[in-house]
């Protein structure tokens, strides 16, 4: 489907909401792995289950209405982990060249019955459907919203030559994480914006909320806990295995 066409189907004919958020989730599972070593990362096993599963289970216990799965090169491996019980729909779609469109894959295939997207990425299989349900509370307010943490190191900010240019109060800093909500029709004329603009310089965007508030869109910061983490690297694995042994042991306590 041409861009132009998915536009006109995400983008409706009234410019403010008017109906309670129906949200549709794209997961994002189709990165290559590169500096994991080409592991494909959804697959990657935590306590006997797949990044893939923890995700969809927490997405499954949340509001929203349905679930699009992201893929690469792994989708016939990713297949195998979708559930055939689920209590929602789980489709799977391609994605593209880059996160961005990727992403713009995954909400061109949700539902037009839903007017808010919620992407979230596979990597971070920490997810709970509490943090779900408070982002989308205050997208729901505000018409976008982002997962954030408080940033609890000290940044430096450098030229190319490593050199310290300054250092930003940590204070004033966050971390954005994923799940990511917004109204798709705000998305579409965001995602929009920023083709005419890579076509004159070249910029790309890393995350969505980022490209909202570059168009000129509100976005609302929803702090998340510290243990939402993105899986990068091999030591982040163990990193993930860690916490959830901790989490194991805590619960035997009780």
């Amino acid at each position: 489907m041409a861009v132009a066409e998915r536009l006109k189907k995400l983008i409706p004919g009234s410019k403010t909401p008017t109906r309670p958020p129906v949200v549709s989730a794209v997961i994002v599972a189709a990165g290559r792995g590169s500096r994991m070593g080409g592991i494909s990362k959804p697959e990657i096993k935590i306590g006997g289950k797949t990044l893939l599963n923890w995700v969809l289970d927490a997405f499954l216990l949340s509001s929203v209405s349905e679930i699009v799965v992201v893929c690469g090169t792994n989708r016939p491996d990713l297949e195998k982990w979708i559930p055939t019980d689920a209590n929602k729909p789980i489709r799977l779609c391609n994605g593209g060249k880059t996160r961005t469109e990727s992403v713009w894959n995954g909400v061109s295939e949700t539902s037009p019955e839903s007017n808010f997207a919620c992407v979230h990425d596979c990597a971070r299989p920490f997810v709970t459907p509490e943090i779900i349900e408070k982002v989308i509370s205050d997208a729901a307010e505000k018409g976008a919203a982002t997962a954030s943490c408080p940033v609890t190191d000290t940044i430096k900010y450098v030229d190319p030559a490593h050199a310290s240019v300054f250092t930003p109060n940590r204070d004033c800093l966050l971390a954005i994480q994923t799940p990511q909500v917004f109204r798709k029709d705000w998305y579409a004329a965001a995602y929009a914006k920023a083709l005419a603009d890579a076509k004159k310089n070249g910029t790309g965007f890393t995350d969505e909320t980022s490209m909202l508030e570059k168009a000129g869109f509100p976005v609302a910061y929803t702090e998340c806990p510290s243990s939402n983490i993105k899986l990068t690297t091999k030591e982040d694995i163990l990193r993930a295995r860690a916490i959830h042994l901790l989490r194991q042991k805590e619960e035997e306590k009780k």
